[in-house]
């Protein structure tokens, strides 16, 4: 093991305890949606860019990364600090897709699968929303969808049904459909279900195992949970049991209706457990004590675990074994809840979640956009909760910025559009 993890044989005095740090008093950072919004997206690439540099490492193999690293292969610089990957550039596309779709001469904006598919196509042939001016790596399942659509887009629903047909497998089940799917929960928020049905039609363009689309659906759902919770007006004398807590989101990313069971075995209680119970802090308890994922924090975070950890790190990192973080969309998701429910802050989730190795962008992806519509606020709010030196530090160092920012911006401009109808 690198001399730079230590080995831990039992909890340490600064590692926080499951029990000791409940979910039920846990809740999200009240801001705009355009502030949502604009933080959102921007998460979701300084966490790419933070984790790309250990993309494909094996856990426990480099230094814990806390900044902006320069992306080496065979000890060759191939990037600079900062480079974001096709996780914020397919993300980028389907943010700008939605805000600025033509189908009418007088309306901009809306959601549209082919639209979609063509700024994919733009992105690998020509750059465009890449961090680099060139795209440098795209997923297989996307690849073979755009070739697939290319060769019918004279009939995009035969190409759309190709797709569909030739992507299903149920082996097929790469994370690239969930890695840029924030954007719909960020512009969609106020209807759940218009947003989950938008979730899954994006990721049947591409990745259409039952699998992706769920994840897809369940993520976009508490994202737009989320966004409903933290941009309505404040309610005086609004009792802890009103507000949404981190034990709810838990709960509803729980109870939803998941067809796979690859997905229920991480995310839903198992059949045969006694019922659950009515008080707020006896159900926290009977879910770190039956539900899977819970379990697995309370068996590597609480009292006498034992495991690797960093110097100045308050938690402990799961070895693989116990939390894969392959690109397997099953693994992305378990490890992206794992680091948002373990930890208490942006910071520290990000940290964790990039440090995991293997598809570490992506996970790191994944976590930041769901992140940051809990915890970020406005510079000058959220203060330890999001905003940190650290973080600051990340957003000065990303490459591209005005790019992030612009479309970022597009996605405001239409998620204000999309108000307007549920006025």
């Amino acid at each position: 093991m690198a001399s730079f993890w230590k080995t831990l044989t039992k909890s340490s005095s600064n590692t926080p305890s499951a029990p000791d740090t409940p979910l039920r008093l846990q809740f999200p950072t009240p801001a705009s949606p355009d502030t949502k919004i604009r933080l959102a997206v921007l998460s979701t690439a300084l966490l790419d860019a933070l984790g790309a540099p250990v993309e494909n490492c094996e856990r426990f193999s480099f230094p814990f990364i806390t900044k902006m690293q320069p992306k080496r292969v065979n000890d060759r610089i191939v990037h600079e600090p900062g480079v974001w990957t096709d996780d914020t550039s397919t993300m980028l596309c389907l943010a700008n897709s939605l805000a600025t779709l033509k189908d009418s001469p007088n309306f901009v904006g809306g959601f549209d699968e082919v639209h979609q598919l063509r700024l994919y196509r733009r992105w690998v042939r020509e750059g465009y929303l890449s961090c680099t001016g060139r795209c440098f790596h795209v997923g297989t399942e996307l690849k073979t969808a755009l070739s697939i659509f290319t060769q019918h887009e004279h009939d995009p629903d035969m190409a759309l049904h190709r797709i569909r047909q030739d992507l299903g497998g149920d082996n097929i089940i790469g994370n690239g459909s969930l890695m840029r799917i924030i954007p719909i929960g960020l512009a969609y928020w106020h209807d759940d279900a218009e947003a989950m049905s938008y979730a899954k039609r994006c990721s049947l363009s591409s990745h259409p195992n039952k699998v992706c689309y769920e994840a897809c659906q369940m993520w976009t759902g508490a994202v737009a949970r989320i966004m409903q919770e933290v941009t309505q007006a404040p309610r005086r004398n609004r009792s802890d049991d009103d507000r949404l807590s981190k034990l709810d989101l838990l709960e509803y990313i729980s109870n939803h209706p998941y067809q796979d069971d690859r997905l229920r075995r991480w995310l839903c209680l198992p059949f045969g457990i006694p019922p659950r119970p009515a008080g707020k802090a006896e159900r926290e308890e009977y879910y770190y004590r039956h539900h899977p994922l819970l379990r697995l924090i309370a068996e590597t975070q609480g009292p006498g675990a034992s495991g690797f950890k960093p110097d100045g790190f308050a938690y402990y990192i799961p070895t693989a074994e116990q939390l894969p973080s392959t690109n397997s969309v099953v693994d992305t998701v378990a490890s992206a809840l794992y680091c948002f429910f373990t930890t208490k802050t942006f910071e520290d989730g990000a940290l964790m979640a990039v440090n995991l190795g293997y598809d570490a962008d992506t996970v790191g992806a994944v976590y930041g956009g769901l992140a940051a519509c809990w915890y970020a606020a406005e510079e000058g709010k959220a203060e330890g909760i999001f905003w940190s030196k650290r973080v600051r530090d990340w957003r000065n160092t990303v490459a591209r910025p005005e790019l992030i920012n612009e479309v970022a911006e597009n996605l405001v401009i239409w998620e204000r559009k999309v108000a307007e109808m549920y006025q």
